[in-house]
């Protein structure tokens, strides 16, 4: 069993949707519904579906899709890093919203609640039920991904299908391989040696590790996936060049992001490469044990 504090779930936090997601930015004030009353105990599979579905409303008619249309228009203008960590804080302050109307907290630590709660509920649901809620997210997904970099995938999927399992697990061991290849590793760890924090505060580390993180990613898209032009892991895997490449690979590997074996290759990847960055897991897990408790 993974627990929301074992290093097992920390790597997933920082690979979920093989990127580095931002912090929520909670909304400045909680609804009625929770402002003063403590968290639910546990939630029904039929309320995660209920949010799936809200989720859905607000990317194709909401907020959330007003803000994803502003960052496709950038596309060729700001770095594909910065829009893909704009479109995951567009993603996760959606989903906020929505756990709020639910009873918990508009933050990461109502988010995570929210997740084991769910985890809980579908352990004892039957397997139509579990593949309802996974079809769910993964479609929520691919519509954020969709609007963000203005690409017809959805359109695209129909008329392909879906990726298999054997060869999403192939593409993953492929891209797992790259990430721990000396060079990646050793750039990673070049550009992460100086620190930027003036202080020992946790501000200022936390702005040191979000800069990591993003480095991370840099490193993931440009000597990962898209090293080699017309000869990159995407374009071999054919999805194509570039951006748009990527993109596309991202969006039918969702499809198999629960995959036990795919987490195993991207997890230990993912490992070394925060360790090459100088993240501390360990002080990670700790932070994570102490905010629980708080």
């Amino acid at each position: 069993k993974v627990t929301s504090h074992s290093p097992g779930a920390l790597i997933a936090k920082h690979t979920r949707f093989l990127s580095t997601a931002a912090s929520p930015p909670p909304p400045p004030t909680q609804t009625m519904a929770n402002a003063n009353s403590p968290p639910p105990e546990k939630i029904a599979p039929e309320a995660g579906l209920g949010a799936q579905d809200a989720m859905k409303l607000f990317i194709q008619h909401g907020v959330g899709r007003r803000k994803l249309n502003e960052i496709a228009v950038e596309k060729g203008v700001t770095p594909l890093v910065d829009r893909w960590q704009r479109m995951v804080a567009t993603y996760i302050e959606t989903q906020c919203h929505v756990i709020t109307l639910l009873g918990y907290t508009p933050d990461e630590r109502g988010i995570g609640l929210y997740t084991q709660h769910l985890q809980q509920a579908l352990a004892s649901a039957s397997p139509e039920v579990q593949d309802m809620l996974r079809i769910a997210g993964r479609d929520t997904y691919r519509m954020v991904l969709a609007n963000a970099f203005d690409l017809p995938l959805m359109e695209e999927q129909e008329s392909k299908g879906e990726m298999s399992i054997v060869d999403a697990r192939n593409v993953m061991h492929k891209v797992s391989l790259r990430m721990q290849a000396p060079e990646v590793l050793e750039k990673v760890a070049k550009i992460c040696s100086t620190s930027v924090a003036m202080t020992d505060s946790p501000e200022a580390q936390q702005i040191d590790m979000a800069r990591k993180h993003t480095v991370i990613q840099q490193v993931m898209v440009d000597d990962v996936y898209l090293a080699g032009g017309s000869s990159s892991l995407v374009s071999e895997c054919g999805f194509g060049d570039g951006e748009d490449g990527y993109v596309k690979l991202q969006f039918q590997l969702a499809e198999h992001q629960g995959d036990p074996l795919i987490s195993q290759y991207v997890g230990a990847a993912m490992m070394k490469l925060m360790e090459s960055a100088g993240i501390d897991l360990a002080a990670l897990q700790q932070q994570a044990q102490a905010q629980g408790q708080a």
